[in-house]
């Protein structure tokens, strides 16, 4: 079908246009809560210091780029494939929202340093949307740790999946992100280990 015969048909109805305006709405909210939250986390007393994570076994590897390829990826393959469903997006924007909700409780919880060998993501979207460059360390944020947003979204976009093909091929791309992540030492192994539960 057309895609703007789709989207013509969906706005039809009032209930959608509602659900479209107030979905996108509340993200937009909750992305600038998000980012003004992050700035506090940063700036917070880490009482639970570094956890010693026992799959830090070797020398941190910078893998931003392929981290973000893959996540960036994964997200703009998932949009091209549901164009034509504004009901699949829609969802999307709404458990991405509460992603980010659930995120700012467990951050407030959990105050966990950053391992001091961290490689810090080199994310031009993330660094411009949400991150803030912190002068005084020369870096942007190293505290938003658990759990972990990548995998959480990536995991997310999984399970949206009707194909069970799909679903199982980016349930892949989701376990290779994690271990790159906890190879460059920017996230915490349980970081990535819980964020799926998190999606669920």
């Amino acid at each position: 079908m057309n895609l703007i015969l789709v989207w013509s048909n969906y706005f039809k109805e009032k209930k959608n246009k509602i659900t479209f305006f107030l979905t996108l709405l509340f993200f937009i909210i909750i992305s600038f809560y998000f980012k003004i939250f992050l700035t506090y986390v940063e700036s917070w007393e880490h009482s639970l210091g570094v956890f010693n994570d026992p799959f830090f076994i070797i020398q941190p590897i910078d893998f931003s780029l392929y981290i973000f390829i893959l996540t960036y990826g994964s997200l703009f393959f998932f949009f091209i494939l549901n164009q034509l469903n504004p009901e699949k997006l829609m969802k999307l924007f709404h458990l991405v929202s509460i992603l980010l909700i659930l995120r700012s409780i467990t951050l407030f919880l959990f105050r966990l340093d950053a391992d001091p060998n961290m490689i810090t993501l080199v994310d031009p979207i993330l660094n411009t949307i949400f991150y803030q460059f912190n002068e005084n360390t020369g870096m942007y944020n190293q505290h938003d740790l658990f759990f972990s947003g990548h995998i959480a979204n990536l995991f997310t976009i999984s399970l949206l999946y009707d194909n069970r093909k799909i679903k199982y091929f980016f349930f892949i791309i989701t376990f290779i992100v994690a271990v790159l992540l906890v190879i460059q030492r920017a996230h915490y192994s349980i970081d990535v280990i819980f964020a799926p539960f998190f999606s669920v």
